[in-house]
């Protein structure tokens, strides 16, 4: 039998909900502009989640911070701090 770490179950819940997960993608390519989607990475906002953007040049570019690492919710509509 399988056994699935405690560690790979919360992350994939966290991906599942569409809270941040660890992760940087300031500056790298895109190709849905005008998409949002929530992270979050040590080195930006103090380790609290943010919201970034996919602009219109085809880079993602940081929007927003949140106030802690899980404040933030992707969602179909968009991304919000919560």
């Amino acid at each position: 039998m399988k056994s699935i770490s405690l560690a790979s179950m919360i992350v994939a819940v966290a991906v599942m909900a569409g809270v941040a997960t660890a992760y940087d993608p300031i500056g790298q390519t895109c190709d849905t502009p005008g998409g949002y989607e929530c992270a979050n990475d040590a080195n930006i906002n103090g380790g609290n989640a943010f919201i970034y953007e996919c602009d219109s040049t085809g880079e993602f570019v940081y929007v927003a911070g949140c106030a802690c690492p899980s404040c933030c919710v992707s969602e179909a509509s968009g991304a919000y701090c919560t």
